[in-house]
């Protein structure tokens, strides 16, 4: 009996076939993926989120305070991944399953791992005090800076105060519009398919849109803000605070819902 095999032209149509579907579907497996890595950070956030607020009940309603000196005594051993592990017992939680950058502090992590999420340090500078954070201070004997955490009754809207969301710094994992460029300047940096996780003072956790600008009215080349310029309004805890940062720099003297509205203004969008 004769045996037929397939012929030449049907096996490249069936290969063009596999091919065709294999574009189609692998976009889908990695949105699938993706969406699979935000609810985790969704999870993450709003765990950390219960830690935060119970650090404050235990310390008469006032937020963690923060040192940023350099060394084994200091960097991560002064920030909330260490001062939350009594309410936590779990360092896990503090890395984004997107992130993969291994360049940074080795104290407590040998690996080098990045963490993913950092608390709100404020507009437009970490050194102007309107996040959940004061302006930073200096003690005797204490190397670095001191930031000291604000009080919940400082939080004038609580609902729309973000507390903690995904962060690109490190390696004092910061929450502002500076130094959010340690995985590369360019919008490529922007994990989660550009939709970034927040946590809120009253608890809540909820995704913004992301996108990559130049800030150069302030110097600045690089940085990561929401792509709707309303949202900027969220990093402050009251947008009527003065910002409380001395010298000549932008937004000196002006209230921070007005200084969310000029950055949303200056800004320019990068590519």
């Amino acid at each position: 009996m004769k045996q037929r095999g397939f012929t030449l032209i049907e096996l490249l149509v069936v290969i063009a076939i596999i091919a065709i579907l294999a574009a189609i579907l692998f976009p889908v497996f990695a949105q699938a993926r993706e969406q699979a890595r935000r609810a985790t950070c969704v999870s993450n956030l709003k765990q950390l989120t219960n830690a935060f607020l119970m650090y404050a009940q235990d310390w008469d309603e006032r937020f963690m305070s923060q040192n940023n000196a350099d060394g084994p005594n200091f960097d991560d051993n002064t920030e909330a991944q260490v001062l939350l592990q009594p309410y936590i017992k779990n360092r896990n939680i503090f890395y984004c399953p997107s992130r993969n950058n291994y360049n940074c502090v080795r104290w407590i992590d040998p690996s080098g791992r990045c963490l993913g999420y950092a608390p709100n340090f404020g507009l437009y500078s970490y050194l102007n005090g309107l996040g959940i954070f004061e302006v930073p201070i200096t003690q005797p004997g204490v190397p670095g800076q001191i930031w000291v955490g604000k009080t919940l009754s400082q939080m004038a809207h609580p609902a729309q105060t973000i507390l903690q969301g995904d962060t690109n710094d490190c390696n004092m994992y910061t929450l502002s519009f500076y130094f959010q460029d340690w995985d590369g300047r360019t919008s490529a940096a922007i994990r989660h398919n550009r939709m970034y996780q927040f946590s809120f003072v009253d608890g809540h956790v909820k995704s913004m849109k992301m996108a990559a600008y130049s800030f150069l009215v302030d110097g600045d080349s690089f940085t990561i803000m929401p792509e709707n310029g309303e949202n900027i309004k969220l990093y402050c805890a009251d947008v009527n605070e003065i910002s409380k940062r001395t010298g000549n720099y932008y937004g000196r003297g002006l209230p921070c819902g007005q200084i969310a509205e000029n950055i949303a203004r200056d800004r320019v969008p990068l590519p």
